[in-house]
């Protein structure tokens, strides 16, 4: 807030104190004093009222941002010891293609992510194919693993690198744990419940 304020002071060895008119104000953030000793209390209203008419008047430039592909440089930077880097690459480049790579990173909300992820959840794999040949629904690991990459690389836009005022929400899908099947059908021999056991040294000495 700018006020108007009288400074005094007193030069050593002298018993006269000096006085000098002058404002405080906040610009940017940070505190900004002014004070002449040739100022009356109208020169310094004056001199604020010129100053924050100038403040207003200057065009306001928008805070620039961090585009996908110079946040994704700069996550390959980051990982660079990662060793599935190579995938991270390739994730990040499909990304650019679906959002745009010049797109800041701002607007890359959670209502696009959404969107992005209906397209995955609606997709067919090339690689995988049914009995007649037609490529097979993308199974959710497959759409979350980018999901989750994504996740991480807005994190550290705002956790550590500071460029991010938020972390849009991502929500992954839901499936079937990888690699679990029950019991049973791990060991079809082996009845639920139970455990082979060693045939003990009576039995084999018998």
């Amino acid at each position: 807030m700018a006020k108007i304020r009288q400074r005094t002071w007193r030069v050593r060895g002298q018993r006269t104190k000096r006085k000098a008119w002058g404002f405080v104000t906040v610009e940017n953030g940070k505190q900004v004093w002014c004070f002449k000793a040739e100022w009356t209390k109208e020169d310094a209203e004056n001199a604020l009222a010129a100053r924050l008419l100038k403040i207003d008047q200057e065009p306001k430039v928008k805070a620039a941002g961090l585009t996908l592909a110079q946040a994704a440089e700069r996550y390959l930077a980051t990982k660079a010891r990662k060793r599935s880097l190579a995938k991270d690459r390739r994730t990040l480049e499909h990304f650019k293609s679906m959002f745009g790579a010049d797109t800041a990173l701002a607007d890359i909300t959670a209502s696009r992510i959404s969107e992005y992820k209906a397209q995955r959840l609606a997709a067919t794999s090339v690689r995988r194919k049914d009995a007649q040949g037609n490529g097979t629904m993308l199974s959710a690991a497959a759409v979350n693993r980018p999901l989750a990459l994504l996740r991480h690389l807005l994190r550290l836009a705002h956790e550590e690198w500071e460029v991010l005022p938020a972390v849009p929400r991502i929500k992954l899908e839901k499936g079937p744990r990888a690699g679990y099947a029950g019991s049973a059908s791990r060991h079809p021999m082996r009845r639920p419940g139970c455990s082979p056991r060693a045939p003990s040294r009576r039995i084999l000495n018998s």
